[in-house]
């Protein structure tokens, strides 16, 4: 009887996380930082949103192909450090996701400042044309906030991640779209 009630508490146990779904936008555990699983959770959200957006999709049929500019996430959160690797990877992933899903929709503009930073390596190719022969007309950006509570049992950490492609040339946004979580890391008796 014990070891029935032992399996069933098991599978009960092991379903809890697919019961909650994803309609909680609380992550319980031992650390509030964003992690792998916000990386692709956002990441999907953004790309699916940003292509399916009927401003992004009018535009589309106005101009063809946009030539887009990727800028670093802005990093603008309280308490938390996001090292300048895992930032990039917020947009990389976006941009990855992108180009795979609709090739034809979007032109990956390479940043100035990787141009100049390739052009010095010596590299035997050629690069092509200077920053200055290809202007960008969007730029899709990123913005991080945080607001982090601590007390001596728990912390909890909110965030919010902004992303906007903004057509350079109006100096408008043209879409835009956020992923917003809160993570809360209950102290364990050794960490008081």
């Amino acid at each position: 009887m014990f070891s029935i009630r032992l399996a069933a508490f098991a599978i009960l146990f092991a379903a809890m996380p697919l019961m909650s779904g994803c309609a909680s936008a609380v992550a319980v555990g031992t650390n509030t930082a964003l992690d792998s699983l916000d990386l692709q959770q956002m990441t999907d959200q953004m790309a699916a949103s940003l292509v399916a957006d009927p401003d992004v999709q009018s535009a589309i049929g106005k101009e063809g192909t946009l030539k887009v500019v990727v800028q670093p996430v802005e990093n603008r959160m309280t308490g938390e450090i996001l090292p300048r690797g895992e930032a990039e990877a917020f947009i990389a992933r976006i941009r990855f996701l992108l180009a795979k899903q609709a090739p034809d929709k979007f032109t990956w503009v390479i940043n100035r400042e990787t141009f100049y930073r390739l052009r010095a390596t010596e590299l035997e190719a050629q690069l092509g044309p200077s920053p200055d022969a290809v202007n960008p007309r969007y730029c899709l950006w990123a913005q991080f906030y945080s607001l982090t509570k601590e007390d001596s049992n728990r912390r909890t950490s909110s965030y919010l991640c902004v992303y906007e492609l903004t057509d350079l040339d109006r100096r408008t946004t043209l879409w835009t779209d956020k992923y917003e979580v809160k993570k809360v890391a209950v102290k364990g008796f050794l960490d008081r």
